[in-house]
């Protein structure tokens, strides 16, 4: 049993004919085209790429505090958004567990003991503690003597 494929006369010469000429191309020593792309006459250049756009701020991540009141530990932070338009810069509160995220910021883990939480803000891993990041108490300005109220003052005159 034999199994041949005929395949019919024009066929074989078209690709004898192509394999031929492609071999007689790639033996030429030297192609008489080949010094008009060496003078650039019309002065062409490479194309440029496109610079990369600067990478977008971080958000700012400010621990506030640790509860435990509920069954799993939260983190509480607030994120300072960067604006970015038409929307003007933002700052937002939430709670978080471990595991949850808040748009690209999400804890990671949660230590009471040394007061630190562990975050991943768009990628970059970030330790955070109470003591270094945390709001730093505000001072309030001293209080300066009251001015004497109006009735004092009319009741000094004779």
């Amino acid at each position: 049993m034999r199994h041949c494929i005929e395949l019919p006369p024009w066929l074989l010469v078209t690709l004898a004919l192509g394999l031929g000429a492609k071999a007689v191309v790639a033996d030429t020593p030297a192609n008489p085209y080949s010094r008009i792309t060496g003078r650039n006459i019309f002065g062409l250049r490479a194309e440029r790429q496109p610079p990369e756009p600067p990478a977008a701020p971080l958000p700012r991540v400010v621990a506030v505090g640790i509860t435990t009141l509920l069954p799993n530990k939260c983190a509480l932070l607030k994120v300072y958004w960067p604006a970015r338009p038409p929307e003007p810069a933002r700052e937002v509160s939430c709670i978080l567990a471990v595991g949850q995220r808040e748009g690209p910021i999400e804890v990671l883990e949660i230590d009471e003991g040394t007061a630190s939480i562990k975050i991943n803000n768009s990628g970059k891993v970030m330790v955070l503690t109470l003591a270094m990041d945390g709001p730093k108490p505000q001072t309030a300005p001293p209080a300066a003597g009251l001015p004497p109220l109006p009735f004092q003052a009319a009741s000094r005159r004779p």
